[in-house]
């Protein structure tokens, strides 16, 4: 071998190390990030603790295709995420990190599809910093740690949405069908995640970008008979059997929840036409920054196909769910792996360039956290009191490491960024992640026991006996029942009109019977007042609204709820 041909060679192969040894790191930084102390904090209320214990009430009554929430029938969402988590309790048992775990498995597998798409189409370092930017952006790695429906949908798209750009790019063949029949496998199982929303958004991309391209013969070749096939075997089992079991579920859960919550205000989730933006501001930092020249780059040169694909990702469910008249931030979950990808693609390519100056932008934008974040230490009467009883819980230790992340640490790599090797930054960027990420989680935990009812479950579970009826007298404790374990409904008393009740609007409009075999629960104040006589009571109210138990016997106090008993 020539002397040329030596050098290419080792040139090759500290290439193929250096992929080697920094996506061995982006693994370890991936499970850190999804999975170190998963189950520490409490469960977020409202949505972790009614998730959670739909889930687990599945094990109670044994029923897989009604979810049933304190025994009553929910039938916002289909049962397929539940079962899922369901299914980690019989795995890990019940506790909260059996409960975020198919979060936490769906992004771990959306960050692998990521990964292994972008390296196919774009190569190596492309796919590294796409799977370090989407894993880093907030809203996905937050979302990746709650027991919340929206990352296993978010994974369902991103896999049919990845399966069908490989099968429009790959020749006739198997290969190909291969490709589309996972397409529709994923659609069907997005569509059993959330419904509808789960092949409609896949649709409308595909079908802006085969517009786009003028790609009108497109459709001939997708198999759209086996399509629909599989589409149908995955999707109608459940669904049939749910509207069997509750006649007229479909006609409710099609229009009521799909149509009047995009319509209508119903759902009280109105936001202005701007939210999204603001959403997408805080959800993709710390590569915030980085958006004004990805848009810039995509705009001053001619977009090859992959990139128009990805650009019509991002931005046709952005505007999809900018019309809604329902707006929540985890609708936005899906556009992240295709904003992670074009900024991944553009790191790399200006890596290449040395125009490294692109990369810092998230330096500074974590610099800016960490600093906040010392200044708030330092004169605490800056931030509201939550916070600042938050902050009052670390040591001195934890502000002096913080200070060494903000004021060395951050700076060196920033510099480091404008003098090393391209191909040493991925390391660096990986440091400074794990720092930031070990940082944040020191506050999960205290934030989350003021947004749980765990502490009133673990005080109130000994005062509890044997045939004693639980009730909770007009509020929501979402948390309350997953965390007392209970085998029976808790009561629970609100007014005949009231427009929700515990959080569910088909419960306060259709008035369903509870799960067979359970009896009442939902009561009204005069029906209560018939039984507060009849029996031993433990009911959970709000403070200030004591008086209206009359000669009641207050048990405990705590959050701002007493458990109080008629005997």
């Amino acid at each position: 071998m020539t002397e040329a041909g030596s050098r290419a060679a080792g040139g090759i192969c500290a290439r193929l190390r250096a992929d080697g040894f920094a996506a061995i790191l982006f693994g370890l930084l991936t499970l850190f990030v999804l999975f170190h102390n998963l189950g520490g904090p409490a469960l977020f209320d409202p949505d972790e603790g009614r998730n959670a214990e739909i889930a687990r009430e599945i094990l109670v009554t044994g029923d897989w295709v009604t979810p049933y929430y304190d025994f009553l029938p929910r039938l916002e969402k289909p049962a397929f995420y539940y079962a899922l988590t369901a299914l980690s309790y019989k795995l890990f048992g019940i506790s909260e990190t059996a409960a975020r775990f198919p979060s936490a498995a769906s992004a771990f597998a959306a960050l692998l599809l990521v990964y292994f798409f972008t390296r196919r189409l774009l190569g190596a370092w492309p796919a590294l910093w796409s799977g370090l930017v989407l894993l880093t952006c907030v809203e996905f790695s937050v979302f990746s740690r709650i027991v919340i429906l929206d990352m296993t949908l978010a994974f369902f798209i991103t896999l049919a949405l990845s399966a069908f750009y490989l099968a429009s790019a790959a020749e006739r063949g198997g290969k190909k069908r291969a490709y589309y029949f996972l397409m529709y496998a994923a659609l069907g199982c997005a569509t059993l995640v959330k419904g509808p929303i789960g092949v409609v958004i896949p649709g409308m991309i595909v079908a802006a970008y085969l517009a786009v391209r003028r790609k009108w013969s497109a459709p001939l070749e997708m198999e759209l008979g086996w399509g629909l096939l599989i589409f149908f075997a995955i999707v109608a089992p459940w669904y049939a059997w749910a509207e069997i079991r509750r006649p007229g579920y479909l006609a409710y859960f099609l229009g009521q929840e799909h149509f009047a919550r995009y319509l209508t205000p119903y759902y009280q989730r109105t936001k202005p036409w701007y939210y999204f933006f603001v959403v997408l501001a805080g959800g993709f930092f710390p590569w915030t920054f980085f958006l004004p020249s990805l848009a810039r780059r995509l705009w001053k040169k001619s977009l090859d196909d992959f990139s128009l694909y990805l650009l019509l990702w991002a931005v046709v469910p952005f505007v999809f769910f900018s019309f809604s008249r329902s707006k929540m931030a985890e609708y936005l979950l899906p556009v992240y792996p295709a904003l992670a990808i074009l900024a991944g693609k553009t790191i790399a390519d200006a890596l290449e360039r040395w125009e490294v100056w692109l990369l810092s932008l998230a330096w500074q934008a974590l610099n800016l956290v960490a600093l906040c974040f010392l200044l708030g230490y330092l004169w605490p009467q800056l931030l509201p009191a939550d916070a600042q009883e938050v902050l009052r819980q670390f040591p001195a230790m934890t502000i002096a490491a913080i200070a060494l992340l903000a004021l060395i640490i951050l700076p060196w790599t920033t510099w480091t960024t404008f003098r090393q090797n391209r191909e040493r930054l991925f390391p660096p960027a990986c440091l400074v992640f794990f720092l930031f990420f070990l940082f944040a989680h020191q506050f999960v935990e205290p934030i989350s026991f003021i947004r749980s009812y765990k502490e009133l479950a673990a005080k109130s579970a000994p005062l509890i006996r044997p045939g004693d009826q639980l009730v909770i007298y007009d509020s929501y404790l979402p948390s309350l029942p997953f965390y007392l374990r209970i085998d029976k409904p808790i009561w629970i008393v609100t007014p005949e009109n009231a427009g929700n009740v515990m959080g569910s609007f088909y419960v306060a409009e259709k008035k369903p019977p509870a799960a067979p075999g359970y009896g009442k629960v939902v009561f009204t104040p005069d029906e209560f007042q018939r039984e507060w006589s009849s029996r031993r009571l433990l009911v959970f109210v709000k403070q200030r609204r004591l008086t209206e138990l009359g000669d009641a016997k207050v048990l405990l106090r705590s959050g701002g709820i007493a458990l109080v008993t008629n005997r």
